[in-house]
């Protein structure tokens, strides 16, 4: 199966930056357009001043931005083109939507590995790989 269309879950973390690598090797290989996803968490749900809370959205905006330009400048320095997409949701349900909506061959992401947390609750890589509408590598 040929893949097409890649898409990329990105987050700024080590196990993003080895998927993202990954992803561009497939993307060389194959011909593919890739996109890479940033998921945007929730502003805090606290109680906090409007200062505190625009202040927390401009740090966000400036930490995506800063990921967005970097993932277009690794991309670059491969020759290759990547749209980068950045959307406030729940990483894993985000992740599979838009994988089914772009109609995507592929999805690939990182595993953070945290044993713990992902045997009790799972990990968002394993919700992706049971929801997603196309194949799923892990990259760890």
């Amino acid at each position: 199966m040929p893949f097409d269309k890649i898409l990329v879950a990105i987050d700024g973390s080590e196990c993003s930056n080895r998927a993202f690598a990954k992803a561009l090797d497939l993307a060389t290989l194959a011909n593919a357009r890739i996109t890479a996803l940033a998921v945007e968490g929730p502003l805090p749900a606290y109680a906090a001043t409007v200062g505190e809370v625009d202040e927390v959205k401009r740090e966000k905006d400036l930490f995506f931005s800063a990921l967005a330009s970097r993932v277009r400048q690794e991309a670059k320095q491969r020759g290759l083109e990547v749209d980068v997409d950045v959307r406030p949701g729940h990483a894993a349900e985000l992740i599979s939507q838009v994988a089914t909506e772009g109609r995507y061959d592929l999805v690939v992401l990182g595993h953070r590995g945290h044993f713990l947390r992902d045997h009790l609750l799972g990990s968002t890589a394993d919700r992706v790989a049971e929801h997603a509408p196309c194949p799923v590598m892990i990259v760890r």
